[in-house]
């Protein structure tokens, strides 16, 4: 009978340390730290959580850039990919908020591209440039479709190699006198060219996309609004309250 017990009883406390385990929600983060905790929030810039074995304690938040995946105690689970929410389905649910904490307002291009991915671009109201855009220009013109982007040494740059290339294979072709070598030349010159125009389309939608990644990382984080509006004042003078007209600015961040 006390055998049964014992069974009974150990049978008792793993089914209660299983459900125990399956009640929190494993937080991962990027650097391979797991954290059992209880998820209070998730906005568009971090989450907000406390420790599983402290339900009343310290409230951390952390940023979403810095989290691999949450497993929910149903068994969800949530994976962060360039701070973009993903479902176990696959599908985003919630827009990230600054894709790079490191961008701020007043960057150059080459200081910040190296900051985002284009393959994390998703298309947001307001977006200036258009990826496809930029492509179609590029390839009717090298580097065209940087210059429409505001990179017009980019571009002239791209325009300098594609003309550059056949030039340079043209006079190495000349001055060889065997026409194998000539052919070889010309070949050259002809990948050299394909090659180059490939990058460059490229390079444009590349462009488009992350001048675009980093203008809805400045909105979202410095932009303001200012609205001009027709005011009315009373101000008290020692022979009554005095009506004053104006205009108000204001300004919300």
């Amino acid at each position: 009978m006390k055998g049964i017990r014992k069974i009974l009883a150990l049978a008792a406390f793993v089914a209660a340390g299983t459900a125990l385990a399956s009640a929190q929600d494993i937080v991962t983060m990027k650097n391979g730290d797991t954290v059992a905790a209880k998820v209070l929030e998730i906005d568009e810039v971090s989450v907000k959580y406390r420790l599983f074995d402290e339900p009343g304690g310290v409230i951390y938040s952390v940023l979403r850039s810095g989290i691999r995946s949450i497993r929910y105690e149903n068994g969800r689970v949530e994976n962060f990919v360039g701070g973009d929410l993903f479902s176990d389905s696959g599908n985003t649910v919630i827009i990230s908020g600054r894709r790079s904490e490191h961008a701020v307002p007043g960057m150059k291009y080459r200081n910040y591209s190296s900051l985002y991915r284009a393959a994390d671009y998703t298309w947001a109201p307001g977006d200036r440039y258009l990826p496809a855009l930029s492509g179609v220009a590029s390839f009717i013109i090298p580097g065209l479709g940087q210059m429409i982007c505001g990179e017009v040494g980019r571009g002239f740059a791209f325009l300098g190699m594609t003309v550059g290339v056949p030039v340079v294979a043209t006079v190495a072709a000349v001055a060889f006198d065997s026409y194998a070598s000539m052919a070889s030349c010309i070949a050259v010159g002809v990948l050299g060219c394909l090659a180059i125009d490939i990058w460059n389309i490229v390079d444009a939608v590349q462009v488009a996309k992350i001048k675009n990644m980093y203008l809805q990382d400045m909105r979202r984080e410095y932009s303001f609004d200012m609205d001009l509006f027709p005011s009315v004042n009373c101000i008290p003078t020692s022979s009554g309250m005095q009506t004053s007209f104006g205009l108000t600015l204001a300004m919300s961040f």
